[in-house]
């Protein structure tokens, strides 16, 4: 730990330190605010283990140095309560948390640690769950001494930026310690309860003869304004300036470009980029709800280069949501291997599923294909892009197992089965390359919370959900509803109705030979309205779970879709198809942003 009584009472009588004396023992060099930020979140790393050993109020966790925990940190006790079963189907699907309490790590070892209860809520017992919050940390920062609020400003927006934690904006912070001059524990802890915080950070920023500031960070939980540890460090920002954004806690892609498209023209749901008719130029493949759209984005605006004729009004009526046509899913890919992608369409008609296949040919976009169920195009380690399919069952929904597809003979021939877990259909999984010895397959629960698989075996799972904008796809009416009055069969819908899971994409972005996981989280849903921002998040495998390597935070509205292209080895091209809620005089829009990340 940090903590070093003499340091503290060097800083206390604010002794200066001379140009050419050597940094006091205990002391660490900082270049960039950056480097400060990292420090102070290695405190709060994502962790989770079982409690292996209970010894009256000391505890054997299983959980050591290599999950970052350290001395002093806190975690939460819980244990899984009653299954949760779903009101229609009765199936479980969930177990509710019951919360133990909390416990003080006090000391760690390479396999495991101890910790002593700190509240007791229920008696622990082995196989009690330990972990520090996944969700956002709610942290202030204190300043001691006026002086530098720009640092104070700067390293607010590092931490912000590392999407673990909100912190409170400093102008809240001057407005409640104006005129109290005790920074003292009853004012942690007050601060805590205002602002509903989890953690405050008090710091000091003190000049030394050289040019540096000397910085103490002291860590307090606001529960009982305790101190989990002091960081102190010489902080050298002049240094620094050259080296500034190449000092990374982590890979951390940076925006070197962000563009926001014109507003679309139509409201889509799905959409798919490529260069689909073979002219050089990067095509936006869309779907709306009655039809597929492509279009290139010009410096003018979104041009038309073809739409789909009009579907007949049966498909595009009505009051059964399962009537007319219902998209599930839109794919691109080259896989009869003439250099163009083709579109791979998978909608249900008239109470079936089957799946389309577009290709521009004789200068228009035709039908070339038509095969019975559910398609989609993905990644597999080693083999590349594969095309997998999975029947379609009235009752079931997805029928059977998914079986990859490959182009002979002039037609898509379905082929072997693809093993998948228990459990999973055909959508909401990526395979990814993390580097070990197999593939492994990262795929949503029901409740949007991520699972890692290695072949059928659950490895580990997020306790944090990554919500997605809800799609469903009504089942037609069947059985006895489709004898009974309509008004009936129409209230029947949401039984009738099946939830399709997010996207995942994996994508090695830096380069090193292991993939990283990027997905997007939607967040300020509340019950009157939709989301009303999103956020963009990049996952990175540890060996042992997900934790998160970097993010694109503020969206405007949710992420309804998006893409990556690969640019070369060591840049991408995020896309997302956002949607932006209107007010009371405007409608809402969507829009295209694009995001160059290396």
């Amino acid at each position: 730990m940090k903590k070093c009584l003499i340091l503290t009472a060097l800083l206390l009588t604010l002794i200066p330190l001379p140009a050419s004396a050597e940094k006091p023992l205990g002391v660490e060099e900082f270049t960039s605010l950056e480097e400060l930020a990292v420090s102070i979140s290695s405190y709060f790393p994502k962790v989770q283990g079982e409690v292996k050993d209970v010894q009256g109020d000391r505890l054997t966790l299983a959980l050591s140095k290599k999950d970052g925990l350290m001395p002093g940190m806190v975690l939460t006790l819980w244990r899984d309560g009653k299954d949760i079963i779903h009101p229609v189907t009765g199936a479980v699907i969930g177990r509710a948390e019951e919360e133990v309490g909390t416990v003080e790590v006090t000391s760690v070892a390479d396999t495991s640690s101890t910790a002593v209860v700190k509240k007791k809520l229920k008696d622990p017992k082995a196989g009690d769950k330990a972990r520090i919050t996944p969700r956002k940390i709610n942290i202030a920062l204190l300043p001691l001494r006026p002086d530098h609020p720009e640092i104070i400003q700067g390293l607010a927006e590092r931490l912000n930026e590392f999407g673990r934690f909100s912190v409170l904006g400093n102008e809240k912070v001057a407005v409640f310690i104006k005129d109290r001059k005790q920074r003292d524990s009853a004012l942690v802890k007050e601060m805590g309860t205002v602002f509903g915080l989890d953690a405050v950070v008090s710091l000091g920023i003190y000049p030394s003869s050289d040019g540096k500031q000397m910085v103490t960070a002291r860590i307090f939980y606001t529960e009982d304004a305790s101190q989990l540890d002091t960081i102190v460090a010489m902080l050298d920002l002049k240094a620094g300036k050259q080296a500034l954004g190449e000092i990374r806690p982590f890979f951390v892609p940076f925006k070197s470009e962000k563009r926001i498209s014109p507003e679309l023209p139509f409201m889509a749901r799905y959409f798919v980029t490529g260069d689909f008719d073979g002219g050089g130029n990067l095509e936006y493949a869309f779907l709306d709800a009655a039809r597929l759209h492509i279009y290139r984005l010009e410096p003018t605006g979104w041009r038309e280069v073809w739409t789909e004729a009009t579907p007949p009004a049966n498909q595009i009526s009505s009051e059964d949501p399962a009537a007319g046509i219902q998209y599930i899913n839109l794919d691109a890919a080259d896989m009869d291997g003439d250099g163009r992608p083709e579109l791979f369409i998978t909608a249900m008609l008239d109470g079936k599923v089957s799946s389309y296949v577009m290709k521009f040919q004789d200068g228009t976009f035709r039908r070339t294909a038509e095969i019975p169920g559910f398609l989609r195009i993905i990644s597999y380690p080693g083999r590349g892009v594969i095309l997998i399919g999975q029947d379609y069952d009235p009752v079931k929904f997805f029928a059977g197992k998914p079986k990859q597809y490959t182009w002979s003979g002039g037609k898509y021939v379905p082929g072997p089965e693809l093993p998948l877990p228990k459990g999973l259909t055909l959508y909401g999984f990526t395979f990814t390359d993390f580097g070990e010895q197999d593939p492994l397959l990262v795929a949503f629960d029901d409740e949007d919370r991520l699972i890692v698989y290695a072949k059928d075996a659950p490895l580990w799972k997020s306790a944090e959900k990554y919500t997605v904008v809800n799609a469903y796809v009504y089942k037609p009416v069947t059985g006895i509803t489709a004898a009974i009055s309509k008004p009936a069969a129409e209230s029947d819908s949401k039984n009738r109705r099946v939830r399709l899971p997010g996207k995942i994409l994996a994508l090695d972005f830096n380069n090193d030979g292991r993939d990283e996981i990027l997905l997007p989280k939607n967040i300020g849903e509340s019950f009157l309205s939709a989301y009303s921002g999103s956020e963009l998040h990049g996952l990175r495998w540890t060996g042992a779970r997900l934790d998160e390597a970097w993010g694109i935070k503020d969206l405007p509205g949710p992420v309804l879709d998006f893409q990556v292209i690969r640019q070369d080895q060591t840049a991408a091209q995020i896309i997302t198809l956002i949607k932006i809620k209107g007010g009371f005089f405007s409608k809402d829009r969507e829009q295209v942003m694009i995001f160059s990340v290396k």
